[in-house]
């Protein structure tokens, strides 16, 4: 009794009590409230030290995981904590050359559960082993490479004319027509053409632009299906599957457009005495933008001088389209039937004192070659009866002779008759007309 009594009173007692007590309860707590428990987390990743990557010309590859599952065994008590902060930080600057690489992981705040929990890695195409992830890095290179047109899908507007409203796939043009782009050198190696497609939904009346999208193809004419150029950016950063290129799509038009004869009054001819017939067509068939089209009312042919027509004469003239039309039908020329009526012709022989020299050079003279010329003129009849050699005169310029002396031939010169105007009464210019002239030095 006197013992239980003295172990009582001593506090070492009461100590040793505590400590097993303690001991006790922790067990409990351990057991029963804060027990072990296994779970599977999915823990986002951030990568450190890509800046270092870049410096090597790298880059990660897209299909590099954002996230990682773990299986972790711990108490309830870290268990909860760690699920609180679910970051994983992977530390890439270790990493200098293209490929996979095992990049060890850690947690991003808890140093402090490291030796409390266990963990292993539940996918193995993301880790291959517990404490590391699978990166790989994509050499990184820059091409530049030509576009062409590639897949267009269309539609004309319904018109009662067929053919009114066509698609002009030649005339198709996308822009930019080069494009740099930049991504994992193994893929760029493969890529060897890029085409723009394009999908024209509203039918078209006139040309039209849009938006088109790219198409990459490798030496095979396969194309490189866009999860695999998923790393390829176009236009500063721009991912491929999201570029694109404007395309114009260029409708034309068929338009009925008659023809017009031009004259140039000359010879005594004008609008008032002349008549002419279009031998086999009066219009042709042009092919264009409807904007230009639109606007377009007649198709003018050559001018026709009237001082170089006969009295009757079928004149030849080519058919030019306008600016960025075409002819439909394929015509270049067309035959022009031109009739002057009204007027008669007389030829005239004028001496050699008729003939006066414009633009000689000063110290110099000149004189016809040839005693008299033959000038052909037309007009009114009442008005040839009063003509005669003196009333025509014959202007040679040779300003054009600067330095020459000897025997000329000049082509062109001017007829005066009269006082009359040259669209009432003058002469022909005649194929193959000239007068030589011989000029010297004054002596």
């Amino acid at each position: 009794m006197k013992t239980i009594t003295k172990l009582l009173d001593n506090k070492l007692f009461y100590v040793l009590v505590s400590l097993v007590a303690s001991f006790a309860l922790w067990l409990f707590v351990v057991n029963e409230i804060d027990p072990s428990q296994e779970r599977t987390f999915t823990f986002d990743v951030t990568f450190e030290g890509e800046s270092v990557l870049e410096a090597y010309n790298l880059r990660l590859a897209s299909d590099t995981p954002d996230s990682i599952r773990l299986h972790v065994t711990g108490s309830i008590t870290d268990i909860h904590r760690l699920d609180e902060n679910t970051e994983i930080i992977v530390d890439v600057s270790s990493i200098h050359d293209a490929g996979e690489h095992d990049v060890s992981f850690r947690f991003a705040a808890w140093n402090t559960l490291t030796g409390r929990v266990s963990y292993r890695t539940v996918d193995p195409a993301v880790s291959n082993t517990d404490n590391t992830i699978i990166v790989r890095a994509n050499r990184i290179t820059g091409r530049t490479i030509d576009l062409s047109v590639g897949r267009v899908n269309y539609d004309v507007e319904e018109t009662e004319d067929p053919e009114n409203y066509f698609f002009v796939r030649e005339r198709l043009s996308i822009d930019p027509v080069t494009i740099h782009i930049d991504g994992p050198e193994e893929i760029l190696d493969r890529i060897t053409r890029i085409e723009v497609d394009s999908n024209f939904l509203v039918p078209l009346s006139e040309t039209a632009t849009q938006e088109g999208t790219l198409h990459a193809y490798d030496q095979y004419g396969e194309e490189i299906p866009l999860e695999e150029l998923i790393d390829v950016t176009v236009f500063s950063e721009t991912p491929f599957s999201d570029a694109t290129v404007s395309v114009t799509a260029v409708v034309h038009t068929v338009k009925n457009v008659p023809l017009r004869v031009v004259f140039e009054d000359g010879a005594g001819a004008n609008e008032e005495n002349v008549t002419y017939r279009l031998l086999g067509r009066e219009s042709v068939l042009l092919i264009g933008p409807g904007d230009v089209l639109r606007s377009v009312t007649d198709l003018p042919l050559g001018r026709i001088y009237l001082a170089r027509v006969n009295m009757s004469e079928v004149i030849r003239r080519e058919i030019a389209p306008l600016p960025l039309t075409t002819l439909y039908d394929g015509a270049d020329y067309i035959e022009i039937e031109v009739q002057i009526t009204g007027l008669e012709e007389r030829r005239i022989t004028v001496p050699s004192d008729g003939v006066y020299f414009i633009g000689l050079e000063e110290g110099m003279i000149a004189e016809p070659v040839i005693d008299t010329l033959d000038i052909i003129v037309r007009g009114p009849a009442d008005l040839l009866e009063d003509l005669d050699e003196m009333s025509i005169s014959i202007l040679v310029d040779l300003s054009d002779y600067p330095g020459r002396t000897g025997n000329i031939l000049v082509e062109s010169f001017t007829v005066r008759i009269g006082d009359w105007p040259p669209e009432i009464i003058g002469a022909r210019d005649l194929p193959g007309r000239g007068i030589i002239v011989n000029i010297q030095r004054e002596t």
